[in-house]
Formats: structure tokens, C-alpha cells, sequence
């Protein structure tokens, strides 16, 4: 077996939705002062790099990151789809759908967006999903427990309204068959063959909504 990160590694300046956001890092204790140890404090959002987007984001009924056992973090049957989103595109329902098997658990939809991540246009001009698309995912596959994306939100900047309405979609805890979580911003750029299965390890924190996220691929040899 071989392991990549999925996931980008949070730094001290990184992009967010609409814009870039600066790492709170505090030395607190430094072996170079004298002190007998190295200690950090950081400080940053729920939704600040890859992160997974759980159902009280949107719904205050909804399961948080922490209320999920382990076990759910745990995906062994993924389908990576590759699609064509140009600037502010929408994700729209199409013949990819036939591509997804009944036993898979968690969709990767790979728009090659993580070459933009350093740009303005990876901040405001992100494509997005219609709401459409999580309905029907939710209808049709009884199996499907997360979707993942390699651009910042299925949110699109410059149609933040429609990116509400696509997050409830996915995340309505009174919707048909259970919530699909969501983990946007993730690094699909390498070679994804021989993708066997991932594991997503959220911060899991009490009290918040969602978190950032470690994503782990293990591929085949």
C-alpha cells in the first residue's frame, strides 16, 4: 500500500473563501529562550483550509464533526469524477451520475482547481454545485456518505445565495436517505490511480460546527 495526503497542509497565509486569512501562531514556550520545551498557539476558522463541512453548519438540529463515531471517517469504496468547471461554473446534473457505482461511499470530483490555489481566482471565482445535484445524490445512492471537492466551496463567490441553497441540499438532516458531508478544499493534483480507500481525520473539537480536516489516500501498489 502506498499514502498521500489529500488534503492541503494548513500554513500562515492561505486562501479562504473571498480571500486570504493569516494563522494566529504564538510561540509559548521556546528551547531557543531557555525554556525545556517547544510550545504553540494557533487560532484559525472552522472552514480554513481542507475541512469537512458537517450539518450544523447549516442546521442547528444537525450533527456536528463530534457527534460522529470514528468509524465514519472511514471511506473504502471511492469514485474520483473528473469535470470540466471554468470560472464561477456550476456543476449541474449529467451522464457523470452513471459513473457511480451503488456500493460507493464517497465521490471526489476533481476539477484540476488546485493549480489556482495561490490565485485570486481560486478565492473569488470558484466554480460551484447546483443544489440539484446533492438532491439526487441523496435519492439515488444509499451508500454515499460525503462528497469531496478539489476547489474551496461547492459555494461559488460570486453566487453565494445558490451555494446556500446547495448546502442545504447536502447537508438537511430532515432530507431524503441522511446528509452528505462535505469536505472542500482538497488537494487531488497527483496521480489518483489506484485510489483503494481515504480517511478523513477532522479536528474533532465540541462545539463547532465543522473542522479542519487531514485527509489520507491509500492507493494500491
Amino acid at each position: 500500500m502506498k499514502y498521500r495526503y489529500l488534503s492541503h497542509p494548513i500554513e500562515g497565509s492561505m486562501p479562504i473563501y473571498g480571500g486570504m486569512a493569516e494563522i494566529g501562531l504564538t510561540l509559548v514556550r521556546s528551547i531557543a529562550k531557555g525554556d525545556t520545551s517547544n510550545v504553540y498557539k494557533f487560532s484559525m476558522e472552522s472552514h480554513w483550509g481542507t475541512h469537512v463541512d458537517a450539518p450544523r453548519h447549516f442546521f442547528i438540529n444537525g450533527r456536528s464533526v463530534a457527534d460522529y463515531p470514528a468509524g465514519n471517517w472511514v471511506f473504502t469504496s471511492p469514485k474520483i469524477i473528473d469535470i470540466d468547471l471554468e470560472a464561477s461554473g456550476i456543476l449541474r446534473e449529467g451522464k457523470w451520475i452513471d459513473k457511480i457505482k451503488e456500493s460507493t461511499d464517497i465521490i471526489l470530483f476533481r476539477a484540476g482547481w488546485s493549480r489556482f490555489r495561490k490565485t485570486d481566482k481560486y478565492m473569488y471565482d470558484n466554480p460551484g454545485i447546483g443544489p440539484e445535484v446533492g438532491l439526487k445524490l441523496r435519492r439515488r445512492f444509499f451508500n454515499l456518505r460525503a462528497v469531496g471537492i478539489d476547489w474551496i466551496s461547492i459555494s461559488p463567490y460570486r453566487n453565494r445565495e445558490l451555494g446556500r441553497q446547495t448546502h442545504k441540499a447536502f447537508l438537511d438532516p430532515g432530507g431524503e436517505n441522511g446528509p452528505l458531508l462535505l469536505v472542500e478544499d482538497m488537494d487531488l493534483s497527483g496521480e489518483m490511480t489506484g485510489l483503494q480507500s481515504l480517511i478523513i481525520l477532522p479536528l474533532i473539537i465540541s462545539g463547532i460546527d465543522s473542522a479542519p480536516s487531514t485527509v489520507l489516500g491509500v492507493f494500491n501498489d
